[in-house]
């Protein structure tokens, strides 16, 4: 939504002069008009003019330096003159008018990142203004950018349009004294759906990638399908959308590789889906059901997380079904009590989609065709077929 825009400041950053880019602190000038308010003792307050020695005069403080002088400091030594006959005085102090003999300015306040008073030229713009303060916030509202004329007529400026037309030639010229106010709007947020804990929004904070969302979100359920990960982005050219693969970064890759974990934008949604990559385990277990596994999951990895054999469940006979090269279930008996006794690798075997893990019952015969034992709970579920 902000790409336009986006880019016309960005330039306007790159050329704009180092020293017009550091945070500007304001600091009064002669002819300066300054308002004071005093409380409770509100006859105290004043509007005064910083005069050409760069003085004020102020009641029972006298003269006062105010040339030079950012607001909090001209408050501080106010505070302490006034202090001699007032008991903790509250003050407050703004520059109510600039002085237009000096060179013009305006006052930029809001979602900026250096708010403050900037010295323009003829012709500056109102871009050019904002680039000088460092470029909006995260949550700058664009669309409703409000300038106060020192007349009081007051303009709502969308620069989201003046970024969409790729020219400044629609921006708002600025003048001397003019007061700028960028709000802010809601936060930015990507859309999270499918196999993730949370579903739903999640807020952008700074630079925000995809694993962040996910996190935000709660994090992939189980059944998540992290191979084909799809994140849709709608662009000035209509909606693009592209599958990741999430795996590399489970195996350690670099997260900050765009290629598997790109920065996100505003308006981004991402889809997990549940994998197709299934594996059964059923009999005599706590949990039996088909289970999504993951390219390096084992035998005792869907095991265990099926819970576990139940009570009865005769885990030295368990069988583990495959089918073969012509498309049938061949069966292969796995001790699993030796299997998590020895630790071995090599017998503890990848798991790959479509196998079955079968825990038979204790009081079964152990020359029963494991396969016939299986058939009943096959038609239910669908093995095999």
């Amino acid at each position: 939504m902000r790409r336009g825009w986006l880019a016309l400041l960005l330039a306007m950053i790159a050329a704009a002069p180092l020293a017009a880019q550091a945070p500007s602190v304001y600091r009064f000038v002669p002819g300066d008009v300054i308002e004071v308010t005093v409380t409770p003792q509100k006859d105290f307050g004043r509007t005064v003019t910083v005069q050409p020695d760069g003085k004020i005069s102020y009641p029972v403080v006298g003269q006062l330096q105010a040339a030079g002088l950012t607001v909090e400091q001209f408050v501080a030594q106010l505070r302490e003159g006034l202090g001699k006959e007032l008991v903790d005085p509250e003050i407050t102090a703004s520059l109510k008018e600039i002085n237009k003999q000096a060179a013009p300015r305006v006052s930029l306040l809001g979602a900026v990142r250096n708010p403050g008073v900037f010295e323009i030229k003829e012709g500056s713009t109102l871009a050019e203004v904002i680039a000088q303060a460092g470029g909006p916030t995260v949550l700058a509202d664009l669309r409703h950018v409000v300038v106060t004329r020192s007349d009081r007529s007051v303009t709502t400026v969308d620069l989201e349009a003046v970024g969409k037309a790729g020219n400044l030639e629609t921006n708002v010229a600025l003048r001397a004294g003019d007061f700028i106010v960028i709000p802010e709007g809601a936060a930015p947020t990507v859309l999270v759906l499918g196999e993730v804990a949370k579903p739903g929004s999640v807020t952008i904070q700074g630079e925000m990638r995809l694993l962040g969302a996910l996190s935000g979100a709660g994090g992939p359920t189980t059944k998540a399908d992290l191979r084909h990960v799809t994140l849709a982005r709608t662009g000035p050219a209509g909606a693009r959308t592209r599958t990741l693969d999430l795996q590399p970064l489970l195996a350690g890759k670099d997260t900050t590789n765009p290629e598997f974990n790109p920065l996100l934008r505003a308006g981004d949604t991402i889809v997990l889906g549940e994998t197709a990559e299934q594996a059964y385990v059923v009999g005599r277990v706590m949990k039996p059901d088909l289970y999504p596994i993951k390219p390096q999951d084992r035998v005792l990895d869907i095991f265990t997380r099926a819970g576990g054999a139940a009570a009865d469940g005769d885990i030295q006979q368990a069988v583990l079904v495959r089918k073969d090269a012509a498309g049938q279930p061949a069966p292969k008996k796995v001790d699993l009590k030796k299997l998590m006794q020895t630790g071995s690798v090599a017998q503890n075997e990848l798991i790959r989609p479509g196998d079955v893990l079968f825990i038979p019952d204790k009081k079964q015969r152990h020359n029963t065709d494991p396969i016939s034992l299986i058939y009943p709970l096959a038609a239910l579920a669908g093995i095999f077929h």
